[in-house]
């Protein structure tokens, strides 16, 4: 099997090459794609360009010397281990020696026009080589681990989450710039946005319709929101999906699997694990906690 990353194009010289497994699945019209697989060979030398940007995580294992120049200027000299975060722009030629590989990664691909839609500038994006990030890392895992585990997610779903990890590369480059002032939504505009919000819980809601809902770019709605409520939008909409649930849960006249329909969640587990990370409970303990009338 190849070593060749799933998008792109380019040379790759390799020894010791063991076939692995690769699993891949995309979203929104293939514009975000999830890749994961083992990368195992003595010593490989790659040279690569993708019109993708890709964001990738060491989950297991590593190398015994990672040499990356990227766009002939930025490099790095170390190994990889997990935990391990590169994030490469699109069309950006990366040139990297790897010695010794046996690792697992979890790569995320994202079309440029996608990013653009977000209101993320392309030509703002960094080229960044084994970083560190907590927040991106435990993101990434927690996606493709649901994805493993069999979870459908919505497009409104995925649209969040890249937008979350673009925005944090984004700034990752940038903590010592003094960090710009965002204002608040209005009254009304709050307003606005939690009556769509409630009249399409069950359905299927978009970062970018909910800009519209409130008449801003969809980068600045995010922010805007955000400095609001203390959520972001994803965030916002999953606490009114589980306050939903547990009004329902309350009247007993639902079984589970309805109840997760009903509050927009794409299936019965997805809704069980996230009302119990939100909650601390699960939704069956919840319902059987509830005094009968």
């Amino acid at each position: 099997m190849s070593l060749d990353p799933l998008l792109g194009q380019g040379r790759i010289q390799a020894s010791g090459v063991m076939a692995n497994a690769t699993a891949s699945r995309g979203w929104l019209d293939n514009r975000v794609i999830l890749d994961h697989r083992r990368w195992t060979c003595m010593e490989a030398d790659v040279t690569w360009s993708a019109p993708a940007h890709v964001v990738i995580l060491t989950r297991q294992g590593g190398t015994s010397r990672t040499s990356i120049n990227c766009a002939g200027e930025t490099r790095y000299r170390g190994m990889d281990r997990p935990g391990s975060l590169s994030f490469v722009p699109a069309n950006v030629v990366r040139e990297g020696n790897y010695r010794d590989a046996d690792l697992v990664y979890t790569a995320l691909w994202i079309d440029p026009e996608f990013t653009a839609r977000l209101g993320i500038r392309n030509e703002t994006l960094p080229t960044l080589l084994n970083q560190r990030d907590a927040a991106i890392a435990t993101a990434l895992q927690a996606f493709q681990e649901d994805h493993a585990a069999g979870i459908e997610f919505d497009s409104g779903y995925v649209e969040h989450l890249t937008g979350f990890i673009l925005h944090r590369i984004a700034q990752l480059d940038r903590r010592k710039t003094k960090s710009k002032t965002y204002g608040q939504l209005s009254g009304a505009v709050l307003r606005r946005l939690e009556e769509f919000i409630d009249a399409h819980l069950a359905a299927d809601i978009s970062l970018q319709q909910l800009a519209d809902v409130a008449r801003l770019p969809v980068d600045t709605f995010a922010r805007r929101f955000k400095a609001t409520t203390g959520l972001a939008p994803y965030a916002f909409i999953l606490e009114q999906r589980v306050r939903r649930a547990e009004m329902i849960l309350r009247a007993g006249e639902m079984p589970i699997a309805s109840v997760a329909a009903r509050t927009g969640f794409c299936s019965q587990s997805h809704f069980s694990g996230t009302f119990k990370r939100l909650r601390g409970i699960t939704p069956a303990a919840f319902a059987r906690a509830i005094p009968e009338s």
